[in-house]
Order: C-alpha cells, then sequence, then structure tokens
C-alpha cells in the first residue's frame, strides 16, 4: 500500500493507509487501461514555451474557501517558479456542486491555458447525480495532488464533552433522529459524515445548508447537534471554545490540536477522511504540457512558504506523479461510488 509523497521527504512513496493502492506501471499502458492519457503529442519546443499564453485555473466553488485559496497559491507560486512569462489568474465559476466550472472546464481549449481545481466533490458527483453535462473521467486528466485536509467532527454547547461514542451511541438508540449539518449535498461535510454512518452502522439525519458558515452557526446555536466539517472553517470556532471537537477524520491527529483523537481513535477502527485538493486538465492537453506542469507543482510543493501557508490551514501538502494522481482519483471514484449507493445520497 502506498500514498503519494508528503514534503518533505521528496523519495520514494512512503505508506498509506489500506484505502488507497498507487500501481507502479509504466504512465502510458496505465493511463491507457484507465480510459485517461487520450492528450495529443507535443514537440519539445512546445513544453520548454509554456505558458506561452495566459493561464487560468478554474474553481468551481465561491471565493474564499479552501479550494479557491489553494488555487490562488498554486498559481501565485507557478507564475513565480516560471519567472511570470504569462499572468496565471484563477476564474471562480461556482454553482451546482462544482458542476458549473467543471463544464466549462471540460468545454475549454486543451492547450495548457486551462486547468481546474477540484476536491472530492469531482469523485462524488458522477454517482450522485443521474445526468452531468461532461464525462467525468473521459474529459479530463490529473496533473497532481496539490494538498490533503482532515475535517473535525464538532458539536455544539448542549452536547460539551460527549464523545463520538457517545453520539453513536445516541445514533444507535434513535435511528435517524440524530441530525448532521452540512455545506450542502454532496459536500465534504456530508460525504465525511455519510463515511461514518457507513462504517459504524448508525443511520443519521442530513440538514443540508447553502455553505459551511450557516451550517456551523447552527451547530453553535444547538439547532443540529453535530457537523463533520472541514478544519480550515472550523478551527477557528473551535479554538474559540464555539464549537466543541470531538474527533479528526485523518489517520493522524491534526498538528492544531493535538489533544482531539482521531475518529479512528474515538470508536470507528479503520475510518479515515481527509478532503483533496487536485488539479485537472482537460483530456486532450499535449502530454509533454502535462508533464511539465506536474514537475512545476512538484517544485511548488517543495518552497518552504508553501508548504507554511499549507500547514497553517490545517492542510498537509501532497506530492504526486502523473500516473500517482491518477491512480489517487481512481481510488477515491471507487471508494465514493460504494459510499452513494449504501446511503442512497442523491442530489435531488
Amino acid at each position: 500500500m502506498h500514498r503519494p509523497v508528503v514534503h518533505p521527504p521528496a523519495a520514494p512513496l512512503p505508506a498509506r493507509s489500506t484505502r488507497r493502492t498507487l500501481a507502479t506501471a509504466l504512465l502510458g499502458g496505465l493511463l491507457a487501461a484507465a480510459g485517461w492519457g487520450t492528450s495529443a503529442p507535443a514537440s519539445a519546443a512546445d513544453v520548454a514555451a509554456w505558458p506561452d499564453r495566459p493561464v487560468k485555473i478554474v474553481v468551481p466553488f465561491p471565493p474564499g474557501g479552501a479550494a479557491d485559496v489553494y488555487a490562488r497559491l498554486v498559481g501565485q507560486k507557478l507564475a513565480d517558479i516560471t519567472g511570470n512569462r504569462q499572468p496565471i489568474v484563477i476564474d471562480n465559476k461556482p454553482g451546482a456542486g462544482g458542476i458549473i466550472g467543471t463544464d466549462v472546464t471540460a468545454k475549454s481549449p486543451a492547450d495548457g491555458s486551462t486547468f481546474l481545481m477540484v476536491t472530492i466533490g469531482h469523485a462524488v458527483n458522477p454517482f450522485m447525480y443521474a445526468k452531468l453535462p461532461y464525462d467525468t473521467r473521459a474529459d479530463f486528466v490529473p496533473v497532481g495532488v496539490v494538498a490533503e485536509v482532515p475535517s473535525i467532527i464538532v458539536t455544539g454547547p448542549a452536547l460539551k464533552d460527549k464523545s463520538l461514542k457517545d453520539l453513536l451511541a445516541m445514533a444507535r438508540a434513535r435511528p435517524e433522529e440524530v441530525q448532521y449539518a452540512s455545506s450542502g449535498v454532496g459536500s465534504t461535510s456530508h460525504v465525511g459524515a455519510a463515511l461514518i454512518e457507513s462504517m459504524a452502522g448508525v443511520r443519521m439525519t442530513h440538514v443540508p445548508y447553502k455553505g459551511a458558515a450557516p451550517a456551523l452557526q447552527d451547530v453553535m446555536a444547538d439547532r443540529v447537534p453535530l457537523s463533520v466539517d472541514i478544519i480550515t472553517s472550523s478551527l477557528p470556532m473551535v479554538t474559540s471554545g464555539k464549537l466543541n471537537a470531538v474527533a479528526v477524520t485523518g489517520a493522524k491527529r491534526a498538528p492544531k490540536l493535538p489533544n482531539v483523537p482521531t475518529v479512528a481513535e474515538a470508536g470507528i477502527p479503520g475510518y479515515e477522511f481527509v478532503s483533496w485538493y487536485m488539479l485537472l486538465a482537460p483530456a486532450k492537453t499535449p502530454r509533454p504540457v502535462l508533464e511539465q506542469v506536474n514537475a512545476e507543482l512538484r517544485k511548488v510543493a517543495a518552497l518552504p512558504d508553501f508548504r507554511t501557508r499549507i500547514e497553517d490551514t490545517g492542510g498537509q501538502v501532497i506530492t504526486t506523479t502523473l500516473p500517482q494522481a491518477n491512480d489517487y482519483l481512481n481510488a477515491e471514484f471507487t471508494r465514493w461510488a460504494k459510499v452513494v449507493k449504501e446511503r442512497n445520497i442523491k442530489a435531488d
């Protein structure tokens, strides 16, 4: 079992949890077998010139969220590393759980001028929606994973000092009566809680909101008992005492919350859930361009100030090659197809 490289070090892949296996096959055969890598050929001169025109990174979410923050950090550092030959801009196109911006990217020129910053919803949407305006697998190719960010199970004042085992006991005693808030159907907070339900064998009631802020406001007001929220948005309210941190969802305890157990430690062995952020490109983007951009991403990941900025948000920098990024995304498709089916998660 292997995982993408986490900086530091930039050596062979360290071990990861059993949920993900990274193949070591050659890039061409691997991508062809997976249905990826239909990119057009390009000359060495084409690669050396990248970026030879303005570049945009589409963020299919509103400004201010983690995807937007990470896209801006990546864009800034990519511009610096490539000598600012061309502007690299962030293009926010929110709506429909990320579908609008994703569709725009799918229909953009595959010439190295357009990329897409996605997270877990990209792997959930094809199983949650009956029809999408693009082919999630065929229309995109992974360029590289940027970061992983754990979530926190948080509760309001009424459940202060309650453990995860206490919450699960409540859910088992009152099936579907215990509610959890999320930032929307198919969001990170929704699927993180759905995975808890699946692995713990409990049934709760999902209460979707239009964003993390209103969801957490209702948890803080005890209108909804709990949420599974990304650490980037919930940590300030935990440290201020407005929310109670029950458990963190990553494989390890969060450095920002060293005294808070993981979900696996607190009562659901084997549970691991992180939100990931990945750069994609239109599928027919020339392979040499993809290889160059991937190489530049790995240089960005090695920058100490970039790592510090990501870690300050509660995240962890991830480094992948092109085939590793492809395996990573395919494993997420497999994982969330199972959870969406088991929990009967639908967009309607």
